[in-house]
């Protein structure tokens, strides 16, 4: 797997905790190798054509390899990391960082980072099952992994019991008329989870349709309110659409079996809009809009938002899925829950 840590930034910070060598990444020529490497500035220097710097110290315009002795031993910006980092030169000239790594080393990385690694093991496997069936899904169709896709941390909260829960998962994935399918999930459903075709526009399969959840209750985000000044979600919007000007209303518009709005109508000084729901709760952001199974009520200067759940509302509910392992439910009842007609298949071992 090749995930994406870093992205046109101006400068990170490398250090490797154990004996370690730096290649050239094209031609695989050593440039540097050590008993370890404290924590060094990692820059691109356009003086010189955009070389790779380590600490001042040039390391030309082919981008590197960085290889720990040890697994687990590279830290990039305070985050240990498993596998090799590639350091490069990114298309609009920034610094570019890339964990490339086994997938089951990924994999325990971001059930770690999704879900709080002291939860009940069939949970955490069904995460497991998720996030591997997502990861390959999305890695099969060509997209670059990153933190957009999947929240990855590399090693910071693995724990020997975490990995040999991961471990027992090992392999195993989800598939729809055999082929791997986009196992998307969320924080917090708030009762239903969401028709994928409704939420993306895309993959109205069986398993992505939607379940009732009776399983969130205990979630502090199954239902909330929220408050923002019409100002500031002109400013949010306009970001992405800079003629919305003068916006004086919002409406969630065509409801799925799960209450979240497909999409949401604006309008504003010079007419109105439509635009996709969930893209309109990204513009807003968490503080604002937690998921798009909300009402909206106009407060004058300000808007309150009252809602249910976090997130796209698509696929496994987290909560809903701890809620169902502390009851006593397998990882196979708790993905058959929330991905109904899906299978389980071991793809290798």
């Amino acid at each position: 797997m090749e995930v994406t840590l870093l992205k046109e930034a101006s400068t990170a910070r490398l250090a490797v905790h154990s004996p370690y060598r730096i290649l050239d990444l094209k031609n695989g020529t050593s440039l540097r190798e050590g008993a370890s490497l404290p924590s060094t500035p990692v820059t691109l220097e356009s003086a010189s054509g955009g070389q790779l710097a380590l600490g001042g110290i040039k390391l030309g315009t082919n981008g590197v390899r960085v290889v720990a002795q040890v697994d687990g031993a590279l830290e990039l910006e305070g985050t240990h990391y498993r596998g090799e980092i590639h350091l490069l030169k990114g298309p609009k000239g920034g610094l570019t960082a890339i964990d490339k790594l086994d997938v089951e080393s990924y994999i325990l990385g971001v059930v770690g980072s999704e879900m709080p690694n002291h939860w009940e093991p069939e949970a955490l496997k069904a995460q497991a099952i998720t996030a591997r069936t997502f990861a390959l899904y999305l890695k099969g169709n060509g997209v670059n992994l990153g933190p957009l896709h999947l929240a990855y941390k590399g090693t910071t909260r693995e724990t020997p019991a975490l990995r040999q829960i991961v471990s027992q998962t090992r392999g195993v994935v989800m598939l729809y008329k055999k082929d791997l399918f986009p196992a998307y999930f969320h924080s917090t459903c708030g009762g239903h989870t969401e028709d994928a075709s409704l939420v993306f526009g895309k993959d109205g399969i069986p398993p992505l349709k939607g379940v009732k959840c009776n399983y969130c209750k205990d979630s502090k985000y199954y239902q909330w309110n929220r408050e923002i000044s019409k100002q500031e979600l002109e400013k949010d919007i306009r970001k992405a659409y800079p003629s919305l000007k003068e916006i004086w209303e919002v409406s969630p518009q065509g409801r799925g079996p799960g209450r979240h709005a497909s999409q949401v109508e604006i309008k504003y000084a010079s007419g109105s809009y439509r635009m996709n729901a969930n893209e309109f709760r990204l513009l807003l952001g968490p503080n604002h809009l937690l998921s798009t199974a909300f009402e909206v009520a106009d407060k004058g200067k300000m808007i309150k938002f009252s809602g249910n759940g976090w997130g796209h509302g698509v696929g496994l509910c987290q909560y809903g899925a701890g809620t169902m392992a502390k009851n006593g439910s397998t990882w196979q009842e708790v993905l058959k829950k929330y991905y109904p007609g899906a299978e389980f298949v071991k793809i290798y071992e």
